[in-house]
């Protein structure tokens, strides 16, 4: 597989959930009970916040991290064709997004909520491979659902030739929207379906 591949596969298999956990906090599954916990705490916070659309009250503040496995980063990247060999991922991000423009996102008629630029760091593979980058995202919103997304992945640091691969799949996608239909569906699931669950098992 070439460096290409794999740093594609990293933004499609790991910064692509890792930014929704950093724009809505989703609640993805955690291997570590200390992650699993705190990826849960986060997820309800966030959704009390989508069901009620209440702006008063504290914003969304959590230090999340999420490990991959193998196989669930495979998964992501045969959907696009792609192939992973580098094993299991662990990164991590503090989440910080304002209560105020999330609520503007789910009931003014159009909004753009910008996530300031956070920090995330990985360990990849069994010899813990360290990468990091930062994330902005910025979704676009139309009567309360997501129709166009960003990661904005940039600060990337590794070794120059991996380095090099990850900043032009973050290129790709910044500019022709190459992962932008599975963050806006996966944005859309998590504020319609998943939030109430979520709710509801509190």
């Amino acid at each position: 597989m070439s460096n290409f591949d794999w740093s594609v596969s990293i933004v499609r298999g790991v910064m692509i959930p890792l930014g929704l956990s950093m724009a809505l906090a989703g609640a993805a599954s955690a291997e570590d009970e200390g992650e699993k916990a705190k990826l849960s705490q986060c997820a309800k916070d966030l959704c009390s916040i989508i069901v009620s659309k209440d702006a008063n009250g504290p914003d969304v503040t959590c230090d999340v991290t999420k490990t991959w496995q193998k196989e669930e980063i495979q998964k992501g990247a045969e959907q696009k064709k792609l192939s992973w060999g580098q094993g299991s991922a662990k990164c991590s991000a503090k989440v910080s997004v304002k209560r105020a423009d999330i609520v503007a996102s789910l009931t003014k008629p159009d909004h753009e909520l910008k996530v300031e630029k956070q920090a995330v760091s990985c360990e990849i593979g069994e010899s813990k491979y360290p990468i990091s980058a930062t994330l902005a995202p910025e979704l676009k919103f139309k009567d309360g659902a997501s129709t166009n997304a960003a990661l904005h992945i940039n600060d990337i640091q590794g070794a120059t030739l991996i380095k090099g691969a990850v900043w032009t799949a973050a290129t790709l996608e910044q500019n022709f929207g190459l992962f932008e239909k599975d963050l806006v569906r996966e944005i859309n699931r998590f504020v319609s379906k998943e939030c109430p669950k979520i709710l509801e098992a509190k």
